[in-house]
């Protein structure tokens, strides 16, 4: 799990005005929430959220979070819940914080990063990613950032990389079903065949044409 130090100050005014003046000032509003505790608005400044923050924005990371102005003053531990950015300067708007208890286990996505060029796919065949993330459980500065998956030895005929064959640390636990299929090749003439089989469907659907309608029976010359 990666570790990153911040500060932020309690925030005092509320509303689109006093918000418009923070980040006026350089500053980007930010709100704590604790399981124990109301939420903590927060004013941080905007240039080291966009430094720190973006570039860790989508991995697991634990916030070390001193607060100035807080009665009582601690240090909070905290994973990045939202970020909010502008959409032409990427700077950061407003984040979401959620503190947690380091000494308490918590079960989070993680990354699986795969690497390497399966035999399969030299064959011709296609990678076929089914599972981006995996849920693991434990302490929190236990948990991987990522797991790093070998597709190498993929072939065409193998049933592909199960849950069960990940490498996971022995101090975390995968909460996943362990014969789910995260990456397999899939050979490309099932796939044409597939586009084939519905092209042909749709085809014939056309060839039916509309469904004919009676022509209303018209009255007998008298």
């Amino acid at each position: 799990m990666i570790q990153q130090d911040m500060t932020a100050a309690v925030r005092q005014d509320f509303g689109k005005g006093a918000t418009h003046r923070l980040r006026q000032s350089g500053y980007a509003p930010a709100i704590l929430y604790g399981k124990k505790s109301e939420p903590i608005a927060l004013a941080m400044e905007t240039k080291t959220l966009t430094r720190d923050l973006l570039r860790l924005h989508g991995h697991n990371v634990v916030v070390s979070l001193d607060i100035e102005g807080e009665n009582g003053k601690k240090k909070h531990h905290v994973l990045i819940k939202d970020i909010q950015t502008d959409p032409i300067t990427d700077s950061v708007l407003h984040v979401d914080f959620l503190e947690i208890d380091m000494d308490k286990e918590i079960v989070l996505d993680v990354a699986v990063v795969y690497e390497g060029t399966a035999k399969g796919v030299d064959l011709g065949g296609i990678l076929n990613i089914m599972a981006h993330t995996v849920k693991i459980k434990g302490m929190p500065l236990a948990i991987p950032d990522e797991i790093m998956v070998d597709v190498t030895p993929l072939e065409l005929t193998s049933h592909g990389i199960t849950c069960g064959d990940l490498t996971i640390p022995e101090n975390v636990t995968l909460e996943e079903e362990l014969d789910k299929v995260c990456v397999s090749i899939v050979a490309p003439m099932a796939e044409e065949e597939e586009v084939e089989e519905e092209e042909a469907v749709e085809a014939e659907e056309g060839a039916e044409g509309p469904a004919e309608t009676e022509e209303p029976a018209t009255p007998a010359e008298e």
